[in-house]
């Protein structure tokens, strides 16, 4: 107890519980500034990317920005503080003693963060997709719109309504099918297998009439093919099977979405016109055989 109470008259005199409190006031101020100017940032950011939404600009520059000024200010925010603690520079001293070692760890750990900070970088100035696009990097959970790049992962939105976050790196590295780049316009392949003994032309009339009935439909044509008579949905045969003829029909929709619903809705109401018009889909079966030992 006596070693306790000399160590508590060394350490903890007036003055320097003066100190602490100081220090710590000192602190406590930093911090509440640091917040204060990220959330001023946030809101500033925010106006200006509803702003540019509303002149319907893109904002993938911007938000990027956005990523890199807070981030920033996070850092010089942390750095303030830390610079308010006594004896910091004894640290760095303590710290420098080992540079050999700690320059390979960070260097080591760094590597991956540099590279998704750089590939950032590289995705905002040569634009393979935009903050919006519709991308789709293989896979039925691997597509979406894009909601964010930050210096090290983008956000996607998928169908699900989940976020995917993919590092940076990974989708620079990464063949992509963006949807809404360049122009949204999409074909879907309606395709249906049909019996041999069907009518092979009566099932292609209903396939287009079924399409250009679609209220998503749009007329893709040029001048030209319309001028040769091009039909706006075309029909073809694309394989036999071995117990079905494989048709596919090319219907154009205003976007990726519209495509998908179309093709969905394309496939109830064949299937529906086929049953009427007695035109069959084939069901795949095995035949087994089985022989009775003697």
């Amino acid at each position: 107890m006596d070693n306790i109470s000399v160590i508590f008259e060394r350490f903890f005199t007036p003055d320097k519980i003066e100190q602490l409190v100081y220090m710590g006031v000192k602190m406590i101020l930093t911090y509440v500034l640091l917040m204060v100017i990220i959330y001023l940032e946030r809101r500033l950011f925010k106006r200006l990317i509803e702003y540019r939404e509303k002149q319907s600009v893109d904002n993938t520059n911007l938000i990027f920005i956005q990523n890199i000024v807070i981030y920033t200010t996070y850092v010089i925010g942390f750095l303030t503080i830390l610079n308010q603690i006594p004896g910091i520079d004894h640290l760095s001293k303590t710290m420098l003693a080992g540079a050999g070692i700690f320059a390979a760890a960070i260097g080591f750990g760094s590597q991956q963060a540099i590279s998704n900070i750089v590939s950032g970088i590289f995705m905002v100035i040569f634009k393979p997709f935009r903050v919006g696009d519709f991308i789709d990097m293989g896979g039925e959970n691997n597509r979406g719109i894009v909601v964010d790049i930050t210096l090290r992962h983008t956000k996607i939105r998928n169908n699900e309504n989940r976020i995917i976050v993919i590092p940076n790196i990974v989708l620079n590295n990464q063949s992509i099918i963006n949807s809404t780049i360049d122009n949204t316009v999409t074909c879907a392949f309606v395709q249906i297998n049909i019996d041999y003994r069907s009518n092979m032309n009566r099932a292609i009339e209903i396939m287009r009439e079924e399409a250009m009935k679609h209220p998503m439909l749009i007329d893709n044509r040029t001048e030209a093919e319309k001028e040769k008579g091009v039909p706006q949905v075309i029909v073809r045969v694309v394989e036999w099977e071995n117990s079905s003829i494989t048709l596919r029909a090319w219907a154009w929709a205003a976007t990726t979405l519209d495509a998908f619903i179309m093709r969905c809705e394309l496939l109830k109401a064949i299937k529906e016109r086929f049953d009427k018009e007695n035109i069959d889909i084939p069901l795949q079966y095995t035949n087994i055989k089985v022989t009775e030992k003697a």
